[in-house]
């Protein structure tokens, strides 16, 4: 008997714990296999338990509307949604019920003094709202932001949380896999395969900038797939000047293209993240972007000294490459998930709810190669970062000759 049928067992000689009714919630950015999940947990709950399922309107704050903050979700409302992206029950990145935005009556965030949103501790509201509807169960699919807010409420409030592993990023500790990252990484292998043509063509440096926050793996999985010369990740500082030799030392011995890709998160030597946007919520992360935009102007200015030198020394400037950047953005997180995504997705999200059958909440149903598994939530949101001098991926990518950015080109004529 395996993990997955053993612990299922165990779930169906404890049925009489079974309670009425539970609630589904996604939070956080959105990701290929969000409805598979939610419809694996409806129809277990269903079909195997008899519960009645509510659905929660964008994650946390369906909370706080009594109007229309629920959805009664049955068999038939969760038929043929498994190869749906994004989810039917909407999600938000902003609900913290431990810090919520003060809006005024047009719905425009109160600022305080320090520029940003003042914040309202809305959690015991939330958790007794939970308690009136009768919620035995809450099952909360979301990624590392989501799941801490789901463990503080288990702590803080006894509220009886399961949590399901949802993030394209893969920053969940605890688990063999998140859905939604296979989606992300084929999305992103399919455009640097697309991009070698069209770079070949043109003998150019096309930078690919791909999501990820502080983890590498997207970037490392997809660079390894579509085979990129350079992969830049947050986890290791990179020195511009060693991608530059890379790709001029490649132009000038006929190879003229270049792939580069770089995490969003990725960051030169001494250097910040690239920030985008930075968010007036008191507790929001800033919007990453524009490490691509900024390798481009460090590649360039490189381009240049290398010219102003040789001018100065009478000679004659060797040609440089041209430099383009892609950002995939959001393209990473739409549209139909993979058949591993909706596999794990089904899996984790049914064994949810038979974790709540066996009163094992402050955990995260986990996927493992044998199937779904329990993991405390304090273990789950443990970041899961790439250990650079650790991970099998990063020593594949330097013994085939990829530049990481941390150190001289040693390819030579081989690159």
């Amino acid at each position: 008997m395996g993990l997955l049928d053993d612990q299922q067992s165990r779930c169906t000689q404890n049925a009489d714990t079974v309670p009425k009714r539970i609630g589904v919630l996604t939070g956080g950015g959105d990701s290929p296999g969000l409805n598979a999940a939610i419809r694996a947990a409806t129809l277990t709950a269903i079909r195997k338990y008899g519960m009645e399922v509510i659905g929660f309107v964008d994650g946390f704050n369906g909370l706080f509307d009594p109007e229309g903050g629920t959805v009664p979700l049955g068999v038939d409302d969760v038929q043929g949604i498994e190869a749906l992206g994004g989810t039917i029950l909407g999600t938000a990145s902003r609900g913290n019920p431990f810090r919520m935005v003060v809006r005024d009556e047009q719905g425009n965030p109160i600022l305080g003094p320090d520029g940003k949103a003042r914040t309202v501790d809305r959690s015991a509201e939330a958790a007794e709202r939970l308690k009136e509807l009768g919620i035995g169960g809450l099952l909360t699919i979301g990624g590392d932001g989501t799941l801490s807010m789901a463990r503080e409420f288990y702590e803080k409030f006894g509220v009886p949380v399961v949590g399901v592993p949802k993030t394209i990023d893969f920053d969940l500790s605890g688990t063999e896999a998140t859905f939604g990252f296979k989606t992300a990484v084929q999305v992103a292998s399919e455009a640097l395969d697309r991009l070698r043509t069209t770079a070949d063509s043109h003998d150019r440096v096309l930078i690919l900038e791909l999501m990820g926050r502080y983890a590498g793996w997207i970037a490392l999985h997809a660079g390894l797939a579509g085979a990129a010369h350079a992969i830049l990740l947050p986890e290791l500082p990179y020195d511009p000047r060693a991608v530059w030799e890379r790709i001029t030392n490649r132009f000038r011995r006929q190879r003229k293209f270049s792939l580069v890709v770089i995490a969003e998160g990725a960051r030169p030597v001494g250097g910040d993240y690239a920030v985008a946007e930075e968010r007036a919520h008191p507790a929001g992360l800033p919007v990453l972007g524009g490490a691509g935009p900024r390798l481009r102007a460090e590649l360039e200015a490189l381009n240049e000294e290398e010219h102003a030198r040789v001018l100065s020394e009478g000679g004659n400037p060797p040609e440089a490459p041209e430099i383009r950047v892609v950002v995939l953005g959001h393209i990473q997180r739409g549209g139909t998930p993979l058949a591993d995504d909706r596999i794990i997705a089904t899996a984790c999200g049914s064994f949810a709810v038979d974790m709540v059958v066996r009163g094992l909440f402050g955990y995260m149903s986990a996927w493992t190669h044998l199937g779904p598994k329990a993991v405390r939530l304090d273990e789950a949101t443990v970041p899961h970062l790439i250990e650079p001098d650790t991970e099998p991926l990063v020593q594949l990518a330097r013994d085939i000759g990829i530049c990481l950015g941390d150190g001289p080109d040693t390819a030579g004529d081989n690159c």
